[in-house]
């Protein structure tokens, strides 16, 4: 447990948040599908997370002493990126493929939940730290 209390709270994060946002995106779209010349919104989860990240990295205190627990390292996260083919614009001008946004939507929030269970799993390793060090 030498890195109980490295990045990986500010990435599990900077990971919740972008994955709201991408859930807001996907669910503009499928709100817009029957809108006429309707330009589906192409962000995901890539960009979010990396505008995210960058904001969480640069709010992060600053070292006072030799001896204080370091803040983030600039390291990236290694993930695969899911790419879209370009749309098809129907006969009304829109975008919006309605399949393949709900299918976005469920792997998002299969994501999201996958995120908050490793988060919950550090916060009880953390518990579990300090319950045992009271003994």
């Amino acid at each position: 447990m030498a890195d109980i209390f490295s990045d990986h709270f500010l990435r599990l994060g900077a990971a919740a948040a972008a994955r709201e946002q991408t859930q807001t995106v996907i669910s503009s779209n499928i709100a817009n599908a029957d809108t006429p010349h309707y330009q589906a919104d192409k962000r995901g989860f890539s960009d979010f997370y990396k505008e995210k990240l960058a904001a969480a990295e640069s709010a992060a205190v600053a070292r006072t002493h030799p001896n204080h627990i370091s803040g983030p390292t600039s390291e990236s996260l290694s993930m695969s990126v899911f790419q879209r083919s370009t749309d098809e614009q129907r006969m009304d001008g829109n975008t919006v493929d309605v399949e393949q946004q709900m299918s976005t939507l469920a792997e998002n929030q299969l994501m999201f939940e996958l995120n908050m269970k490793i988060l919950q799993g550090r916060l009880d390793g953390i518990g579990n730290v300090i319950k045992e060090a009271g003994r």
